[in-house]
């Protein structure tokens, strides 16, 4: 079966291809299908018409949607995660002006938040920190002082929390952490050499896993945390706390990966493939239809690519 959906992942978009040639059959970056692959990436017609609704001062949508909660699904918020996840780099003179647009209204802790007033957020500060990293900044000092500040975060429980009031010493400091937030800033510390098997990145890894070992027994705190029933909905791009974002991240940490509470997660994940061995989005964003992830009607050979992905890193083949 592997070999079967491999040479299915192969016949998608260029995207699709390159990151199965990468990441699931381990083709190195000097490969010549993987250069071809990578190559038809940027002349595909539905990535030159994401960089034809580039704004000229590099930004995607409105300049306000940056400081927005939650942003538009196609706007520079989340537009670089999907770019970046695609492997594109700042190597492309459009990214880095992105990037540089991006970096523009960092605030001086280091952080990035949302208006009205501009205050930094936990959630806001690692989804661009994670898509800076992958597009890549990390030996950038301005990058480094978002991992600061973020690090800085982590509350008593090894999670994180946008409330203030949660911090340690703070009078909500025994609550328990946002799961939105902890996966968003896990997954911006598992791009980091220098965090990724640190203390920090285990204690909120492990927040994370007992937030499953303990589904519908604790009320958690912040936007969408529930393990409930939306949680399992297979959606991409990584807009919201469910399966898929969770398991790309948590499948990234060498010490969880023989944890009993992450092979739980990923049968339930492995339950919704098909007959033949693929997937099929769940839940999607309509500004995203054109591409396979964003109809629920077939199957999508992305989201296919990302579940075997994250079964790929813990265990190599099923």
């Amino acid at each position: 079966m592997r070999e079967q959906i491999s040479k299915w992942l192969l016949k998608g978009d260029p995207w699709v291809r390159y990151r199965t040639l990468r990441d699931i059959l381990n083709k190195e970056k000097d490969n010549e299908e993987v250069i071809v692959a990578k190559r038809a990436i940027l002349s595909h017609k539905l990535i030159k018409k994401i960089f034809n609704k580039q704004n000229k001062d590099g930004y995607w949508g409105k300049p306000k949607d940056i400081h927005t909660w939650w942003p538009k699904k196609d706007t520079t918020f989340w537009m670089l995660g999907v770019l970046a996840d695609f492997d594109l780099t700042k190597e492309d003179k459009r990214i880095a002006k992105a990037c540089e647009y991006v970096f523009g209204i960092q605030l001086d802790s280091g952080g990035f938040g949302w208006d009205p007033p501009t205050k930094v957020y936990d959630c806001h500060t690692a989804i661009l920190t994670e898509a800076l990293a992958k597009l890549g900044y990390l030996g950038d000092s301005r990058l480094q002082n978002a991992y600061n500040w973020l690090i800085s975060r982590q509350r008593l429980d090894g999670g994180f929390w946008c409330k203030n009031t949660g911090q340690p010493g703070g009078t909500r400091e025994n609550e328990p952490s946002c799961a939105l937030a902890t996966t968003f800033v896990l997954g911006a510390l598992a791009q980091n050499t220098d965090l990724r098997n640190s203390e920090i990145t285990k204690r909120g890894s492990d927040f994370l896993l007992k937030c499953w070992e303990n589904r519908s027994k604790i009320k958690y705190a912040g936007h969408d945390s529930q393990i409930g029933r939306g949680f399992g909905k297979l959606k991409y791009p990584f807009t919201d706390y469910r399966i898929l974002k969770y398991l790309d991240v948590i499948s990234q940490f060498e010490f969880t990966k023989e944890d009993l509470r992450l092979k739980e997660i990923i049968d339930l994940l492995f339950s919704k493939q098909d007959i033949q061995g693929y997937f099929t989005p769940e839940s999607i964003h309509k500004v995203w239809q054109d591409f396979d992830f964003g109809q629920k009607e077939k199957q999508s050979r992305w989201i296919t690519f990302l579940a075997y992905r994250i079964e790929n890193r813990v265990s190599g083949c099923k």
